[in-house]
């Protein structure tokens, strides 16, 4: 499992950014096409969007950085531009399990305008990354002034529900095998014939995202690699037939 040090230490301080903070303002057009790729802001007209992006930022995270703690109070939701972060929640013998992978082109942490303000996971940089803050206050103010906005913004939220009971439906009832077969199904492009996928992130990462160590994560891609079903090549993993796969795993 990942631990992120002193962990208790910043659940309750202010938001907590690191590297250079840039002003939006003339860069706005850059960001524009690839937030309106977002199921969120994909019906959102460019004279509401726009005031959202002038007073948006551009930040800068090293690897390792935290971009906000489980617990802080929210003032900002996010746009991944480049690199990974990792979603984190925290146990209360101090254990950390990562929840999410974000991905370039996602949006985090929109869900806290409608969770009381406080954070509910840790943020946490796997690789440099960049990131468009954008302000919470703004944007709860423009959904109230537009029902249909207000409406696409219940309909993500409900899809990320549907999300989380089916992590949590895996995490609790499916074996390991079950797990990191899900999981790799969901990145294959194609269900029939071969294909190739990549993991997002470290195998450790993955583990933990799987709620698996990473031991148990390599034995298991072992195992699948012995019975002629994937090849391994670092992060890349050749699946021969991904309905096959399907039916091991559901054989373990």
């Amino acid at each position: 499992m990942l631990f992120i040090k002193k962990w208790q230490e910043l659940i309750f301080l202010p938001v907590l950014h690191s590297g250079e903070k840039l002003s939006m303002g003339n860069n706005k057009d850059a960001w524009l096409p690839r937030l309106r790729q977002t199921p969120l802001f994909a019906v959102w007209p460019e004279d509401v969007i726009a005031p959202l992006l002038a007073q948006s930022q551009s930040l800068t995270l090293e690897s390792g950085d935290i971009l906000f703690a489980e617990g802080s109070s929210a003032q900002s939701f996010y746009f991944l531009a480049s690199g990974r972060i990792d979603l984190i929640a925290a146990a209360a013998t101090g254990q950390e399990k990562i929840v999410e992978i974000i991905q370039p082109d996602d949006l985090f942490a929109e869900a806290v305008a409608f969770l009381g303000g406080r954070y509910p996971v840790t943020a946490q940089a796997e690789v440099v990354s960049t990131v468009l803050e954008i302000p919470l206050d703004l944007f709860v103010e423009s959904l109230e002034r537009r029902p249909l906005l207000m409406r696409q913004m219940l309909a993500r939220l409900s899809m990320r529900l549907h999300f989380l009971v089916k992590e949590l439906r895996r995490l609790s009832v499916e074996s390991a095998e079950q797990r990191l077969v899900g999981y790799l199904l969901d990145l294959c492009p194609m269900v029939n014939g071969p294909t190739a996928v990549e993991l997002p992130a470290r195998k450790a990462a993955v583990a933990a995202r799987l709620g698996l160590t990473p031991e148990t994560l390599s034995r298991v891609l072992t195992r699948i690699r012995k019975a002629g079903l994937i090849n391994v090549e670092r992060r890349m993993i050749t699946i021969h037939d991904p309905l096959a796969l399907r039916h091991w795993a559901e054989g373990h």
